[in-house]
């Protein structure tokens, strides 16, 4: 692929060097606003196109495509258009492409990329919805492509995106996709997208399935309305008073509190997919989730940036801010969101209710794994941190931060302790994580890190991660916090949480090792055989995510 780029050099008469798409100039041609609707079906057969390029289009929720330039017949080099308000963090790609040659190899070069290295170099993927596919009963996202390579291209940056730096570059992101269907309809991702629109359709079926249940408390709110006048939800979820008895009501107002968060960072909608997880798991029937609802109150802020995610954003809101370096002291017009979560948290703190657990779900573009961010003193910046919860009086370090995530590396296939990190650096100090542990004196205040490539142990070695496994590690987090509740109440092996019957163990299935103690279960290898639930599904096959606008 570096060869073919020389050869332009060499041969430049051969290039086409044609311009597409340009988002720029298809919005300044719409005199009014599109009207919103789909007519991808009608669109299959290709009639009205008058040439045998491909077609492109991005103006859609979440989408980010901003010029298209065809290079040769079946060759084209794609620019992202930056986030809102700045020239930087050109990441997040979702765009449509359609009018395509059934077994053509087409290759795409996303030449504005900024970072130094990618997953695409190891294993990674991106993701394809083709409507055909869909019209045949397969409506899924599936991993696509083939010759994937990320790699330093001559095209110079502007110093005032690289911090003064002159001399930069831009990396190249190159994948060829053959289409299965001739004149298909297909958007192709980053990763598998998950809109506000999807959201919102979540937490309408959440709400419609539980509003009459007569054991699960799930209460939708607005906390605050975004700058681009978008509602953030925040839930409220935990289980009803066992009756209407003041012992039974007294119960459920102290339970600890479990604060969740998610989406900071639009572009990182795995993040979105590790929260539906969470959120499915505690409003099922599984008596492992009705010990969860009934010794915990869990609230949770799914969408943290909507603005971002609606705008096709990688990492900032419409300020052109990262959203979580402003935790420390947000601004309420520049920041709502950040403002009134924390605020929520600060609340909570007054009452002397501040959260067990603290956790903002994110994403990670380099790594691999699911695993966790902590706050130790041992492991900061500042000499003799002692402005934090895990300082006991005896000046002597208080672990208990430790615990979530070994038991995760136990039961979890997709977490790695080892990539683990409990450092508290200075550029992170105005981040949800460090402002939580510090402000508010949440010991266990974490960011959970996923990949968006796949796992380097254990049964997914290998592997390319779905949404299925992201939704799978939002449920053992949580599941993770019954054992920890365990672990802290006693070692015994006969445990009886609120809510379990006095005949039942709490017990999970964790990829086949089964635990009955906290201790077996802290202690046990990490390289258990897999459950056949939590089998590896392959790459190849088609994921059950459906395509949303």
């Amino acid at each position: 692929m570096i060869l073919e780029d020389i050869d332009r050099f060499i041969n430049p008469d051969q290039i086409i060097d044609r311009v597409l798409y340009d988002l720029d100039a298809v919005v300044s041609e719409q005199s009014v606003p599109a009207e919103l609707g789909n007519d991808d079906e009608q669109r299959l057969s290709g009639i009205g196109f008058t040439s045998d390029t491909l077609v492109f289009n991005s103006l859609f929720e979440s989408g980010n495509l901003r010029k298209v330039i065809q290079i040769r017949q079946y060759e084209y080099d794609l620019i992202l258009t930056p986030d809102v308000g700045t020239n930087r963090f050109s990441q997040w790609f979702y765009f449509e492409v359609s009018n395509m040659q059934r077994n053509a190899g087409y290759r795409f070069n996303i030449i504005n990329c900024e970072k130094i290295n990618s997953q695409f170099n190891f294993g990674m993927q991106p993701v394809m919805f083709s409507v055909s596919e869909a019209l045949l009963g397969r409506p899924y996202w599936t991993r696509v492509g083939s010759r994937i390579c990320y790699y330093k291209n001559h095209f110079v940056r502007n110093a005032q995106t690289t911090g003064g730096v002159r001399g930069k570059t831009y990396f190249t992101t190159s994948f060829t996709i053959t289409f299965c269907h001739e004149r298909d309809v297909c958007y192709i991702a980053y990763h598998y997208p998950y809109t506000y629109t999807m959201l919102q359709y979540h937490l309408r079926n959440w709400e419609t399935k539980h509003e009459d249940s007569m054991n699960i408390h799930f209460r939708r709110q607005v906390l605050c309305n975004s700058l681009g006048g978008n509602s953030v939800p925040l839930l409220t979820l935990t289980s009803k008073p066992s009756s209407h008895s003041r012992e039974a009501v007294n119960q459920m107002k102290n339970r600890p509190y479990v604060f969740l968060t998610s989406r900071v960072h639009p572009g990182e909608s795995n993040a979105s997919w590790i929260m539906k997880g969470t959120i499915d798991f505690l409003l099922s029937d599984h008596p492992t989730a009705k010990v969860l609802r009934e010794n915990y109150i869990f609230k949770i802020v799914p969408m943290l940036n909507p603005d971002g995610v609606v705008n096709g954003n990688h990492r900032c809101s419409l300020v052109a801010e990262d959203l979580n370096r402003r935790w420390f002291c947000p601004c309420p017009r520049r920041h709502p969101t950040i403002f009134h979560t924390k605020g929520l948290l600060q609340f909570l703190t007054c009452l002397n209710r501040a959260p067990l657990v603290f956790c903002d779900y994110h994403g990670h573009s380099r790594r691999k794994n699911v695993f966790l961010y902590g706050c130790s003193p041992s492991e900061s910046w500042m000499k003799d941190d002692c402005d934090n919860p895990a300082i006991l009086p005896n000046q002597m370090e208080d672990s208990g931060y430790k615990t979530l995530p070994k038991i995760l590396h136990s039961i979890a296939p997709a977490f790695s302790l080892s990539s683990c990190s409990f450092a508290v650096e200075r550029a992170k100090e105005t981040t949800a994580r460090v402002v939580v542990w510090r402000q508010m004196q949440v010991l266990r205040s974490y960011t959970m890190e996923s990949t968006y490539c796949g796992c380097d142990h254990g049964i997914y070695k290998g592997k390319q991660i779905n949404a299925r496994h992201l939704a799978k590690m939002g449920r053992r987090l949580v599941e993770a916090l019954a054992w920890m509740k365990v672990k802290q109440s006693t070692n015994s092996t006969n445990v009886h949480l609120t809510g379990c019957s006095g005949t039942d163990d709490l017990s999970f299935s964790t990829d086949g090792y089964t635990a009955t103690n906290a201790d077996d279960l802290l202690n046990s290898s990490s390289s258990s055989t897999p459950s056949d639930t939590d089998e590896y599904v392959a790459s190849s096959e088609l994921e059950n995510n459906r395509k949303s606008n």
